[in-house]
This record gives structure tokens, sequence and C-alpha cells, in this order.
């Protein structure tokens, strides 16, 4: 099943929607009928509007910009060609409006990381009050959907501190939508479902009701609470009626899902191709496989293989889209099950290499992006410095020149700027090792838990074992991997799996001593190195740790699904102090775990089969238990 919360440019549209068809006169050749009228007029406009701007007050034509930015893209270029040609005329109040004019339209573009720069620049310089909040909201609404959710948020909440200083109803109600949008989109279901009710309850227009009413119903599905059939039809025929095609179609792609988990599949398929039409009118690309990849996957689901195949293969040939969005990881998937059935295992295998490559970059480029951000700060500061520095001797130099040709006095004081100059350097050292163990840490640490990473896990566990043998002391190694974590993944997304293998690390932490190293391995598995610990305290610390992670409660998170892991566990007095001895003895434990039912403690005995090792019964956790277990307390 598709999982909308992905698919993060189809809900923005409240800033516009890009037109990413051929050149101006490719699409005048594709129309007829009305739509020639229509551009054609848009034509005449733009020639003519110029001139009425230079004689008439601008401001009109900025009102009748922004009326039209979202529902009219060729009426919109035409007056902000009409707009430029008059800015000479206009008030300082003015260009700051006719710089967001130019942000939305590079947006409606669909060159988001420039609008974004656009809106970000003027949210930082803009002097109105209504302009600035509008900046802050086009910033939060361009930089999630190129998926940057951490500056997204920065600048969502920077603007709604300043909803106060705004008087007008409408950007009120038009940044509640944006925030319900953001909120979507970062996984802040809630966020987003309290921001579109708040529109739903007191709208200004029936347009503005049709966007929070296609928000709250998208929210209520991933939150496991969606809404009544009738609910969704009536917001359906509503959007339809105000001409909103594109939130009729996700307000028919949310009731498709809905209807697909209640397994009224057949219906879904049938909804979504008997509005197909509809879908093609919007000439919005992101939609059109937003709706095609569903068809595939539901499709495949009833058995019709080559509709599932046509489907699929016409969202993997569309040339808009980006290659790891989640429309093209469903054709990936649907072509891997469709080859499979057919018994092209060369096509199966092709497809299914596609499909873990692009999910992974999905989950990988958050993390790559925000290490790269960090890296970029770090580099800057430290470039910055550097040039301060130089800057700072030169005038030393000088300084000591001068002094060489004056008396006592000068002397003197040339001796208070070398001491000023050797405090401003010390500053700087300072400086460069704080931002050396920053650096350090983010080298060594997990950038999701927090934990070592797996290099750095392993060189600080071949220290201590390293100490333990010096000194004959006992250590052990705990793996345990998370059990059915890629059912979580699958079903409630992967923000859901991050914050749950957040929790996990911490409900483990709370059982680490100081002088233990806790390590994420990689996806789900984990590792402890357990300092002074032999095998059976290592095994008490294991079943703690085991009943710790089943008691989160994972509804928080959105995903009702219990969570439980498999844990191994090795120690030095049967495995060695060799750390890739003992990591396998650990991980061939926690395998048996997993192959004896998951969800238990398995020991390394030192025996070649399975007569060696013993097992620790899995704790029944009750669903809504959320008292944390104590801590272990071992002593040596």
């Amino acid at each position: 099943m598709i999982r909308t919360r992905n698919a993060v440019h189809a809900s923005w549209l409240r800033i516009g929607r890009p037109d990413v068809g051929g050149a101006r006169q490719d699409r005048l050749k594709r129309v007829s009928g009305q739509g020639v009228r229509k551009w054609l007029a848009a034509a005449g406009m733009a020639l003519w509007l110029p001139c009425v701007a230079w004689a008439a007050d601008l401001q009109p034509l900025l009102d009748r910009a922004d009326a039209v930015r979202s529902s009219d893209p060729a009426q919109f270029e035409a007056l902000l060609s009409a707009i430029d040609a008059a800015e000479p005329q206009a008030t300082q109040a003015q260009r700051e409006h006719i710089r967001l004019l130019r942000a939305y339209f590079t947006a409606v573009r669909g060159e988001m990381d420039h609008a974004a720069t656009q809106a970000e620049n003027l949210f930082a310089t803009a002097q109105q009050p209504t302009i600035r909040f509008r900046a802050g909201m086009l910033a939060a609404n361009t930089e999630v959907i190129t998926r940057d959710f951490p500056e997204a948020l920065r600048y969502l909440d920077q603007a709604l501190a300043q909803m106060d200083s705004v008087t007008d109803e409408h950007t009120r109600e038009e940044g509640q939508r944006v925030a319900a949008t953001v909120y979507n989109l970062a996984g802040r279901y809630q966020k987003g479902l309290d921001h579109a009710r708040s529109v739903v309850a007191s709208p200004l227009s029936e347009k503005s009701l049709c966007v929070a009413r296609h928000l709250e119903v998208e929210a209520l599905l991933h939150l496991g609470q969606p809404a009544e059939d009738a609910y969704v039809q009536g917001a359906i025929a509503q959007c339809a009626i105000q001409g909103d095609l594109v939130a009729a179609g996700l307000l028919r792609r949310d009731l498709a899902i809905k209807w697909a988990g209640e397994g009224r599949t057949a219906d879904a398929v049938s909804m979504l191709e008997r509005h197909w039409s509809d879908v093609e009118t919007t000439r919005y690309p992101l939609l059109a496989a937003i709706t095609r990849a569903l068809i595939a996957d539901y499709r495949l689901q009833l058995g019709d293989v080559a509709g599932a195949h046509a489907q699929a293969r016409t969202v993997h040939a569309m040339p808009q889209l980006d290659p790891h969005s989640l429309p093209i990881i469903t054709a990936h998937r649907v072509l891997y099950e469709v080859a499979k059935r057919r018994g092209d295992a060369a096509t199966a295998l092709a497809e299914h290499e596609h499909y873990a490559v692009a999910d992974k970059a999905r989950l990988d480029e958050v993390q790559a992006r925000e290490v790269a951000i960090q890296l970029g700060k770090l580099e800057l500061t430290t470039k910055n410095q550097s040039i301060e520095l130089l800057s700072e001797r030169n005038r030393v130099l000088q300084l000591q020149h001068e002094v060489a040709r004056a008396d006592m006095w000068n002397a003197r004081s040339g001796i208070a700027l070398l001491a000023l100059f050797a405090l401003a350097l010390a500053a700087w050292g300072w400086r460069g090792r704080r931002m050396q163990t920053a650096l350090r840490k983010l080298a060594q640490s997990d950038p999701l838990t927090g934990v070592a990473n797996r290099l750095h896990f392993r060189a600080q566990a071949e220290a201590s074992l390293a100490r333990a043998a010096q000194h004959s002391r006992p250590a052990s190694v705990l793996m345990f991997d998370l059990d059915h974590f890629k059912r979580i993944n699958d079903c409630f997304g992967h923000a859901a799996g991050d914050r749950l293998l957040v929790d996990v690390a911490r409900a483990v932490q709370v059982h680490c001593r100081p002088e233990d190293v806790f390590g994420r391995l990689g996806g789900e598995e984990f590792a402890v190195l357990l300092a002074d610990c032999d095998l059976e305290q290592a095994r008490k610390v294991a079943q703690a740790m085991r009943e710790s992670i089943a008691v989160i409660d994972t509804r928080a998170l959105g995903c009702p699904l219990p969570i439980s892991a498999s844990f191994g566990c090795a120690s030095t007095a049967l495995s060695g102090s060799h750390f890739e001895t003992l990591a396998a003895h650990a991980d061939a434990a926690m395998y048996r775990a997993k192959t004896g039912g998951r969800n238990r403690v398995v020991v390394h005995r030192g025996a070649p089969d399975d007569a060696g090792i013993t097992t620790s019964p899995p704790v029944v956790v009750a669903p809504d238990a959320r008292s944390p277990r104590p801590r272990l307390q071992r002593t040596v």
C-alpha cells in the first residue's frame, strides 16, 4: 500500500501547482476549444496589462495576482509580467509584495530550492509583518517539499510565532493551512489535524474549507482514525464544485487507501479509474503518478497482473518524478512482483534491486543532508576564523614595526597588544578544540539514536576486551535485533520506525553502565559490550533489556503493533577475547533466538549445535503497559 505521508509534493498545493509540461507553444498545440481561448486571452492580457499598470495603481494587479496564483497559473504568469514592467513605480511595501509573488512563481515552476532561497531571504529582510509571515510559511512549505524537515519545521515555528502580528484574517487562515500541510508531511499528524480543524471550524471561503477538509482527512487516516466515507465523499464533491481537482484527487487517494485497508480493493480501483479524467485535467504529474501507482498496487492484489504491469510501467516512464519518490518505489515493487509471478527471474532481480536501492536512498537522504549541513557550517566557521587570525597577525606586525621606532610608552602599548593577540590566539585555539570535539562526536555517533556507530563501537569494544584480558577479567557481548521491524516501516512509515529506534536505544541505555559500550550496527541491529560481566550476568542484563523494549508504548508513535527483540549473548570465558570471534558467537546466538520464536535471549555455551544454547522464555506484555522496568543492578 502506498504511504501517502511520503508523497511530500502532493499536499503543498496552497502555493500553486507546477506546470511541468513542455514549452508554451507545445502546450498550445495540445489543447483545443476552451483551452486555446484561455491561452490566447492570457497572452493578450500579458501585452495589455503592462500598459494599464503604468497609468493605474499597482496594488490591484498585486491583489489579482495573489488571488489567481494557485488556481490559474497562466493568468498568474501574465499578471506577474505586467507587474515586473510597472515595478519602478512601486513603493517599498509593494516591492516586498512583488518579491513574495516571484517566490511563489518560482515554486509554481517546480524550482523548489530556488523558491526556498527567495522566501528565506524575504523572511529575513521584510519590514511588513504580513509579508514576513507569508514568506516564512512559503519557506517552510518549500523546504518540506525538498525533504529538509528540520529547516521546514524551524521556519514554520518562527512564522507561527509571528501570527499574532498579522491582522488579515485570510493570511492567518492560509498560515493555518500551510502549518497543517507541513506538519502532515513531517509526520506530526496530530498537530496537522489541529491546524486543519481550526480552519474547518470557521472557514472564510468554500475553497479554504475544501483544502482544510483534505488535510483533516489525510491526518485522520495516518492517525488510524479514518473519516467516515460520507464525510470524505462530501469533501470530494465540494472540492469538485470549487474546481480544485487536485484536492479532490488527493481525497480520493485517501478514500481508496481506506477502502483497500477494509478489503474493498475492487471498489478503490473502480473509483480511481472512474475519475482518471479529472486527474489528467489537473496536468499535475505527481498526482497522476500517485494515482497510477495505487491502481497498479491494487490491481496486483486483485490478481490483474497485466493491468498492474501496465500502470507500473507508465509510472516508471514518467520523467518528472524523483527516482526516490514513493510512486517510483511502488512501481519497482509491483514490477518485481509481476516478474516473479511470470517466472522472469532476471527482471524480478533487477526490479527488486531498484526497489531496494530507492527505498534505502530515501532513508539515507535526511541523515546525509543533516551531516552535510553540519560539516558545511563547521568548514565556514573554520575558514572565517582563519581569516580573522591572519588579519590579526598582520595588524600586530604593523604595530610592532611602529613600536620599534617609538618611545617607552609606545613599547608598553606594543606589549599590551601582543598580550591581546596571545589572548585572541588562545581563544581561537579553545574554540577550535570545541569544534574538533563536536566533529569527532559526529563521526563516532549514530545520527539517529546518539549511540556509537558501527566503527566506533568496534574500536571501543576491542579496547575494552584488551583491558579485560590484561587484567584477567570477564567480558561479554550482547547482540540484539528488533523483531518484524520491516513490517512497522512498511505499514506505518519510516518516520515511525526512526522514532521507535530512538525509544529502543533509550530503553537499553538505562541498563548500561559508564564502562559498557552500546552501539548501533545498522538498521535495527544493536550490540552492547559488558565489561566485568560473565555469561550469566550478561544473560540477566539481556533479559532486563528485552523486557524494557517489550513495554515500549508504540501507540504513541502511531503504530499499534507491539515491539520485541531477540538477543544473543557470548562471553570471553568461552569465546576468547578476540572481537570477531566473540561477535560471531553472539550473532549466532541471536540468530538462534530468531529461529527459535523471537522475543527471547539465547546464550552461547560453546557447543557447535543447539545443545549448548539456553533460552529465556519471552515475557508477554499487555499492549497498554507503559511503566518502565527498574534498572538491573550488577556487582562484579
